[in-house]
């Protein structure tokens, strides 16, 4: 399929104008792309919400040793539907949707971030634990990043289809929100699997600040980690999840 045919949307609005259809579109959207690789995230234990990838199914019983729980979908549309909402709600958000013209105008991928006023605020929501909350408060103050807020650049997937992935599409979504965020005078940060694709299309343009550092492995171009942890803070409740940063035009301290 010709990326020609592919376009991005800006939705209006903050929060953006989406009515109920749309929204559901989208979560159903939101849960195939997790669903599959580098995620996995098809089903959720009802123990302790640990995913599991499309080998198992909604009602198995969970395959970890000695759990009683039970696996349900990792995204159900109206509780997904919600979380969406909930997020364009947020300060300076901005939603993206990519669009195909041969299917008149299905939405195939989507983008959204939003603001934070400063690193305390963006380390209570995204982490859970009172260490990971800490260890990451303290390397943003130490790298000098969110002083002045941080504008995250959240979600970003594309529909788990060889008719769109592999295009070089995430990239439009990146430069869209780092557009948003130099526009707005913010540092960005943004939080991803060292295994996906954006690993590859964030390290073009950001820098990596946590987790571990990853290299192209020789013919097969995988990503393998290099055994170095950046800034020897790893993520404890997300091994394989990593930071980048990009620091603002108005924050040039290094």
């Amino acid at each position: 399929m010709s990326t020609e045919r592919l376009y991005l949307e800006r939705v209006a609005g903050n929060p953006a104008m989406l009515g109920c259809a749309r929204l559901g579109a989208l979560a159903a959207l939101y849960a195939n792309v997790f669903a599959g690789d580098p995620w996995n995230e098809y089903t959720a234990c009802s123990v302790d919400n640990t995913f599991f990838g499309r080998t198992t199914q909604p009602g198995d019983s969970c395959p970890q040793p000695d759990c009683n729980g039970i696996l349900a979908l990792a995204y159900p549309q109206e509780k997904t539907a919600d979380y969406i909402a909930a997020e364009l709600t947020r300060p300076d958000a901005v939603l993206w949707l990519l669009r195909d013209a041969e299917k008149d105008g299905k939405e195939v991928g989507f983008s959204w971030g939003f603001s934070y006023a400063n690193p305390e605020d963006f380390a209570q929501d995204k982490y859970k634990t009172p260490a990971m909350q800490a260890s990451v408060r303290e390397l943003l103050r130490r790298l000098n990043l969110g002083a002045g807020g941080l504008w995250y650049l959240s979600e970003s997937g594309i529909e788990d289809s060889p008719n769109y992935r592999g295009q070089g599409l995430s990239k439009l979504f990146h430069e869209r929100r780092l557009e948003v965020a130099r526009s707005l005078g913010l540092d960005a940060i943004q939080r991803t699997n060292s295994a996906g694709n954006m690993y590859r299309t964030s390290r073009r343009t950001m820098t990596q600040i946590m987790g571990p550092a990853m290299e192209a492995d020789g013919a097969s171009r995988r990503l393998v980690t290099t055994g170095e942890i950046v800034n020897g803070v790893a993520d404890t409740e997300m091994p394989s999840r990593v930071l980048f940063a990009r620091r603002s035009e108005t924050n040039p301290t290094t």
